[in-house]
């Protein structure tokens, strides 16, 4: 069951949120799904969105009855990850055009192709862990930094049914990192 899978993998969350999904966007700069789930069935704006292969997105609205999470290609999404084998850090993003890109990985860190790329713990929206993709092109962006192209493990055009982590960021440490962002 993949409640029990979840549930083993990361013990800290008080379970999941089964959902499906009843409308999608895959072709635009800002792609979303809606979700048949809402604040009835408890979710939250920043929870996780999930399935058994890995992250989707996040949740960014809800209703009483329905929800809309960003998925992985949506431009405002911004995820920091972690190359699951050399634990190099990066940070995702859908460039728009097709591509979820790692950025800011300098170019002399160790990145290959076919790395796993997994939710790192500097996130304060994902739990550290959570599976996002393969590394499918690595290459020099510029003279300081990597050019990393990953495939989500996700395949999002026959997606039908998420998985919404009943977790949230902490509160505390969004408003002291919000309050140092202004200054």
């Amino acid at each position: 069951c993949i409640t029990i899978v979840i549930h083993s993998s990361f013990p800290n969350i008080p379970g999941v949120i089964i959902s499906r999904i009843v409308n999608k966007s895959l072709i635009q700069a800002r792609n979303t799904i809606t979700l048949n789930v809402g604040e009835a069935d408890s979710v939250k704006i920043n929870m996780p969105v999930i399935t058994d292969e890995g992250l989707v997105g996040r949740v960014v609205s809800v209703s009483a009855n329905y929800s809309i999470a960003q998925i992985l290609y949506n431009r405002s999404l911004n995820i920091t990850v972690k190359d699951q084998r050399s634990r190099v850090d990066g940070i995702l993003n859908y460039d728009g055009t097709g591509n979820l890109l790692i950025n800011n990985v300098p170019k002399s860190a160790d990145v290959k192709v076919g790395d796993v790329l997994i939710t790192s713990e500097y996130s304060n929206y994902f739990p550290a862990g959570i599976p996002v993709g393969t590394v499918i092109e690595e290459g020099n962006l510029d003279n300081l930094f990597k050019k990393i192209v990953i495939k989500p493990l996700v395949s999002f055009s026959g997606l039908e049914e998420v998985f919404i982590l009943r977790h949230l960021p902490e509160m505390e440490r969004l408003d002291l990192e919000n309050e140092y962002i202004k200054k």
